[in-house]
């Protein structure tokens, strides 16, 4: 039995707590109606108890909430990071139009969490739900967040565009191949890839119903269709000949478009006519690759900012705004280096090439930032770079009339007054390379270029790269050896094999080391180091090979007086 003495502080509490509810309500409501946040029950899909809880702790709700992000900051100090998640789960289910705990979350997912692991597949799992936090239920409780579109397109641009992570060509080919999926390649005569599909996607039907699409009359085609239309990714991986039958060939277009708008639309929450838009100003705007989403992101917010909100759209009056974005730039840095995929025979991504197409919307980004006064200067010296490193790129691809192109805008902004010529453009490529050093740098900084240079050819000759690359990469470092040392070096040789058959899987996969291994003559063999070997062969067991299978005489190796010997394995 509850005495007088208890009763009375306990129903004072109650009492307490529901007129902090009764405050609270009205607070979320005005955030609603203000347009600041969207409904939590919609934006977020919080349960109802957890709604309850919401209400329930009123005023209250903002101690809990600091006490809880304390803890989570405490936890993630403490290297408890699944520990923090949680506790960063449960404030934004408290208070979901916090976007510091969400970006919070979003860095556990792809920079703490994500590097406890060395199969590149479950760190890609860590990286896509991380950018599907923000882009899900992040924005949709946030959509004016400046700070979370800021970290969308940064997961974009470095944690998936960079190299930093070793992981990042696997994450790459993953990005590429799903955006082929869902929109397919586009064609090589297109001066805007994606333009013309992402046209029609803005304006497809949102349902399968006759008045929708008069052609649709079938009882059972129109359950198909909406049945694809609750799941539609799987469906266009599949395509929609295989997964619809019932669907006549002179309507499947129609029905893909709609399959992509209710993808983008809803789980991706990308909206097609911006995407169209972006193709438009800027150029060709390749999905495939992470600068586009970089972009698109950066744009997004930009756009957001503005007195059109969640109705603004990219036009001429906020065209400049957006190209002012940091982000923006750095997005658009990326589409100029890396903007145009090269996919093997069976459509996977090899590496990504230049795009010049986008070289004018850089450029104007540049120009914008001096109200039109030309290019800053301490901004010039990172344009000459990004034009030089494109060109060589441009060049060990075989593409020398896209080389020539860069190259004279390289020269223009340079203050060169000679044009590029394919007979000198060998030369050209030479000098534009001994350009990356600079005075202090010495023997070992040119002997790094050179085995750099060599050991990614090794990586391109084993079905790393392309065969062009492989033979123009040996090219050039053989021009650069001979015009430092007269001959090639032994040790050059040496240590550029053990750099390629270092060179991380994602980026040098079993197959591409054992076919360098096949290239290696004997001598070659016995004078690796005995840590490449064992990486090697950890490489081979980790996949289920005999080493000695995979790589035939990695256990035959030099001893000390020279003479070959054969370790055990």
């Amino acid at each position: 039995m509850i005495h007088r003495s208890e009763a009375i502080p306990l129903l004072l509490f109650l009492l307490l707590l529901a007129t902090a509810a009764a405050i609270t309500i009205p607070l979320d409501r005005g955030l609603e109606e203000d347009g600041i946040s969207l409904p939590i029950s919609r934006a977020t899909g919080v349960p109802a108890d957890v709604l309850l809880m919401q209400q329930t702790l009123g005023a209250f709700r903002g101690w809990a909430i600091d006490a809880l992000w304390l803890r989570a900051l405490e936890r993630r100090e403490q290297g408890r990071l699944h520990e923090s998640m949680e506790l960063a789960t449960w404030i934004t289910k408290l208070q979901p139009y916090f976007p510091r705990v969400w970006n919070f979350q979003s860095w556990l997912l792809a920079f703490e969490l994500a590097l406890d692991s060395r199969d590149p597949q479950q760190r890609w799992s860590w990286v896509l739900e991380s950018v599907d936090l923000l882009r899900g239920p992040g924005l949709r409780a946030n959509p004016f967040s400046h700070e979370i579109h800021g970290q969308l397109s940064y997961l974009f641009w470095f944690k998936i565009g960079e190299f930093q992570d070793e992981s990042a060509g696997y994450y790459q080919r993953r990005l590429c191949q799903r955006w082929r999926d869902i929109l397919g390649d586009p064609s090589a005569s297109e001066s805007r890839p994606y333009q013309e599909v992402l046209q029609r996607v803005a304006i497809a039907a949102t349902e399968a119903s006759s008045s929708t699409l008069p052609w649709l009359q079938d009882a059972r085609l129109v359950v198909a269709i909406e049945r694809a239309l609750d799941d539609p990714e799987p469906v266009l991986r599949e395509g929609v000949e295989i997964a619809i039958p019932l669907l006549p060939a002179e309507h499947r277009q129609e029905v893909e478009d709609m399959l992509r708008r209710r993808l983008l639309e809803g789980e991706l929450n990308m909206s097609p006519e911006l995407m169209e838009r972006l193709s438009w100003y800027l150029g060709p705007v390749d999905w495939r690759t992470p600068g586009a989403h970089a972009i698109y992101w950066a744009a997004q917010g930009v756009l957001r900012s503005r007195p059109g909100g969640l109705s603004e759209s990219l036009d001429d009056s906020n065209i400049e705004a957006v190209l002012v974005s940091t982000n923006v730039r750095i997005g658009l840095q990326k589409l100029v280096r890396y903007g145009r995929p090269l996919l093997d025979e069976q459509g996977s991504l090899i590496t990504s090439l230049p795009q010049p197409g986008i070289l004018p919307s850089y450029e104007r980004a540049l120009v914008c930032l001096t109200q039109g006064q030309g290019i800053p200067d301490e901004l010039l010296p990172r344009m000459l770079e990004i034009l030089a490193d494109s060109v060589v790129t441009a060049w060990l691809q075989g593409e020398d009339p896209m080389a020539i192109q860069l190259l004279g805008r390289y020269r223009d902004l340079a203050g060169g007054t000679t044009q590029p010529s394919a007979a000198a453009l060998e030369s050209q490529i030479e000098t534009l390379v001994l350009g990356t050093l600079t005075e202090e740098d010495g023997e070992r900084e040119r002997k790094g270029l050179l085995i750099g240079i060599r050991g990614k050819s090794l990586v391109a000759g084993g079905g790393g790269g392309t065969a062009q690359e492989a033979v123009r990469g040996d090219q050039l470092a053989d021009r650069l050896e001979q015009r430092w040392y007269g001959r090639r070096l032994p040790d050059v040789r040496r240590n550029s094999i053990i750099s390629a058959l270092r060179t991380p899987e994602f980026s040098a996969p079993l197959s591409v080391k054992r076919r360098i291994w096949e290239t290696l003559g004997a001598e070659e063999k016995f004078d690796l180091d005995e840590t490449t070997r064992s990486l090697l062969k950890i490489e081979a067991n980790r996949f289920g090979q005999n080493p000695q299978v995979a790589f035939p005489g990695i256990g035959k190796q030099r001893g000390r007086a020279g003479s070959r010997t054969e370790n055990e394995d």
